[in-house]
């Protein structure tokens, strides 16, 4: 009797440890993706999303809804051409988990074993920073929001969304990010970014405070380029850095991941601590498969292959490219 619990005990030991420590058959591939005002298009009566509706300005409806969670799959699965599925993503400018619902069941993701982080990290418009992660290869151990809200200056945000991993034995801490719009103009607009990138400084730096060698991936659509007094000094985060390294600052010929009036730049950041500069070899890119790009006429040149120019329906995927992160924990 005791054999046959002694062995019981080792076989559900064995699966919960190949569960939650499998070991990596590479690398990890992190990616950050803004997915532009991906809506669930039914309307929430606590958010400000009408315009997102079937009766909206936008005409949103569950077959455009639909349409685009499997256009999103598609960009996720040439990702996996290349090496594997992505082990963790986050994407900023999706109304929450009921939209993320959406991209793994018509997107097919939940086949590919993810699963999804559902905490509200929502502003006034519904608009959240979303992560899933393939379950199979990680297991999540904690989640939680940092609150960038300012109640005195009457400022409301996203919250940036937290998520500690293991693989195998070490620790993974991903942080991802969207940082309040240019609305107004980037000058007028930029204490918003400083407050959060401030907010975002401190959390970071309590982390590092309790392990020094702790390992954190800071990623997202943070409306700066690299250069801004908010990344480079507020955050502290720059390609010589020796706390944060900004790995999507280090390419001289530029890694371009938005274009706006026709002007090319990179506000989709992958941010990385010493610990993982140091032993991980990290490598940043920009995915741009030709099917995510369009013709700009006006520029004689190309762009993403954006969902909606102006109130236009173009049924494209994103006004913003996706970033990656490949790493060898």
């Amino acid at each position: 009797m005791k054999n046959r619990f002694l062995l019981t005990f080792i076989a559900v030991f064995l699966l919960l440890t190949n569960i939650c420590a499998q070991s990596p058959k590479d690398s990890l591939i992190l990616v950050t993706y803004n997915v532009e005002n991906f809506f669930h298009p039914d309307d929430d009566p606590a958010t400000n999303d009408n315009e997102f509706t079937p009766n909206g300005t936008y005409m949103w409806t569950n077959s455009r809804a639909i349409r685009k969670a499997v256009k999103i799959a598609r960009v996720i699965n040439s990702i996996a051409e290349e090496s594997h599925y992505p082990d963790i993503i986050g994407f900023c400018e999706i109304e929450g988990s009921e939209a993320a619902n959406i991209l793994l069941s018509y997107g097919k993701l939940k086949n590919r074993g993810y699963r999804l982080v559902n905490l509200d990290t929502r502003d006034g418009r519904g608009i959240a920073t979303v992560i899933i992660y393939r379950h199979d290869r990680l297991c999540l151990v904690d989640s939680a929001t940092i609150d960038c809200n300012a109640p005195s200056e009457n400022f409301n945000t996203r919250k940036i969304l937290h998520c500690t991993f293991t693989h195998g034995k070490d620790t993974l801490h991903v942080l991802e990010n969207h940082w309040p719009s240019r609305s107004g103009g980037v000058a007028k607009s930029a204490w918003r970014r400083n407050h959060v990138a401030t907010t975002l400084k401190n959390y970071c730096d309590s982390i590092l405070s309790l392990s020094a060698n702790a390992k954190l991936v800071i990623m997202g659509d943070l409306n700066e380029t690299a250069d801004s007094e908010e990344i480079h000094d507020v955050l502290g985060a720059r390609k010589d850095g020796p706390v944060y390294y900004n790995i999507s600052d280090t390419d001289p010929h530029g890694r371009l991941s938005y274009c706006y009036r026709g002007k090319w730049s990179t506000i989709d950041h992958i941010i990385i601590s010493r610990s993982i500069k140091e032993s991980c070899s990290p490598k940043f890119e920009v995915f741009q498969p030709s099917f995510l790009l369009e013709q700009d006429f006006y520029n004689n040149s190309y762009k993403p292959f954006r969902t909606y120019i102006g109130q236009k329906y173009n049924d494209g995927y994103s006004d913003h490219l996706p970033v990656k992160l490949t790493i060898a924990l």
